[in-house]
């Protein structure tokens, strides 16, 4: 019976009618997506394109993101979510078809995949602060946190299953076929999207076009001591705790001196304890500015066991309560500031949380790869680790205006 509580707790978004449309059709969706990326990359190589191409492909697609998430979000302000995401779900679905048919005819050359994955960079700008702050309005606050970890579950299962099926699409047929599935994919979102019924939205107020409402978004998160810490830890934590993609191969290589299998057994732990942490805090209460410091250094505390692990097995544990860890944290940065963001600010906040998810990758894989090759991956994970506890300074030691304000909160809550 109890068992029964806590599941039913775990998974209360799904109760809503609209939520429960939306979550299933982002499931195939998602999974679609990653499908194409790994035959984006595959294709790419196929066309006689090196790593470099590879990273520029990379470049391009995620670029826009971190360069017009932030206008993005003022467009998100501005329209309609519901009509947003149909927007971009069909535009989505028409460069994946448009992809796919150049591929299957032959005609496909490395330039014309560069184009398609700017314009797909650009319509993903608007799509990713939308999709979150299009969740608000399916559940509305009272849901949020629990729809968000579940949103981080489709999420991490489509990063583990995608690449998988991509992989098999690719062995037992054409690449091309992995890009029309992908189209097709986007087609379960906009029926979803159909079938909802939007007076049980909880829509937030449209914001009237302006002169500098990106500006007033920075403000409105700098003269916000919430939003202003959360981002700063999210900002600490992302640059020097979220480079897995560049650690882990040289944890495996180097000092364990084993092949590409094992760093795919980790990669699949990794997956597998993120799913578990979105499930763990699904079932939490809405998260203050206090606990997102805390699981800021629980994060940084799993990045130590990491660190400290004596043989291969053993990481695969540490590794997959790693992913626990950044599950944890991320899907209570979300919440955190999608709660406290204010009335017609959600898009310009999710934005920046964006911003400060993806746009810091550069800079702290570049820092950390370069700490591994002189100290060593182990020294690497060690130094993040201790950046990720530091960053929960913030709400513990700083500026009194802050302390006061979330004293005032926790005393609510």
């Amino acid at each position: 019976m109890r068992y029964q509580v806590k599941l039913k707790r775990t998974f209360r978004s799904l109760s809503i009618r609209n939520y429960r449309l939306y979550f299933f059709a982002q499931i195939i969706s998602t999974s679609g997506l990653w499908i194409q990326l790994v035959a984006e990359n595959w294709l790419v190589v196929q066309l006689g394109g090196s790593g470099l191409m590879l990273g520029i492909t990379t470049a391009i697609q995620f670029t826009p993101l971190l360069f017009l998430s932030v206008y993005g979000g003022v467009l998100v302000d501005r329209w309609n979510k519901h009509t947003l995401l149909m927007f971009t779900q069909i535009s989505s679905s028409i460069l994946a078809l448009l992809l796919g048919i150049l591929a299957l005819t032959g005609s496909v050359q490395i330039w014309m995949i560069w184009i398609i994955a700017f314009l797909l960079g650009c319509v993903n700008a608007l799509d990713t602060p939308g999709r979150q702050v299009f969740t608000r309005e399916l559940v509305g606050p009272k849901h949020l946190t629990n729809a968000v970890a579940l949103n981080n579950t489709i999420s991490t299962s489509g990063r583990v299953i995608g690449p998988v099926i991509g992989a098999i699409l690719i062995s037992i047929s054409e690449v091309g076929v992995c890009f029309l599935i992908n189209a097709a994919s986007y087609i379960a979102v906009i029926i979803a999207l159909l079938k909802i019924n939007k007076s049980q939205l909880q829509v937030e107020s449209v914001v009237t076009r302006k002169h500098g409402q990106v500006k007033e978004g920075l403000i409105h998160i700098w003269n916000h001591p919430k939003l202003r810490t959360t981002l700063l830890i999210m900002f600490i934590t992302a640059t020097f705790g979220l480079n897995f993609q560049v650690l882990l191969p040289l944890f495996t290589s180097q000092t364990f001196q084993q092949s590409g299998e094992w760093y795919g057994l980790l990669m699949s732990s990794l997956g597998i304890g993120s799913v578990i942490g979105s499930l763990l805090i699904a079932s939490w209460k809405d998260p203050t500015v206090k606990r997102v410091a805390l699981l800021s250094t629980v994060f940084g505390i799993t990045i130590v066991a990491v660190a400290l692990s004596p043989t291969l097995p053993v990481a695969f544990i540490t590794v997959g309560l790693m992913g626990v860890g950044s599950s944890l944290f991320l899907t209570a940065c979300s919440g955190c500031l999608q709660l406290n963001a204010g009335d017609g600010m959600s898009g310009r906040v999710m934005a920046m949380y964006y911003v400060a998810f993806l746009g810091t990758a550069p800079i702290g894989g570049t820092a950390v790869g370069w700490i591994a090759e002189i100290w060593g991956p182990r020294s690497a994970f060690a130094l993040s680790a201790i950046a990720c506890m530091a960053a929960s300074g913030f709400a513990f030691f700083g500026p009194n205006k802050y302390k006061t304000n979330m004293k005032k909160t926790e005393t609510r809550a």
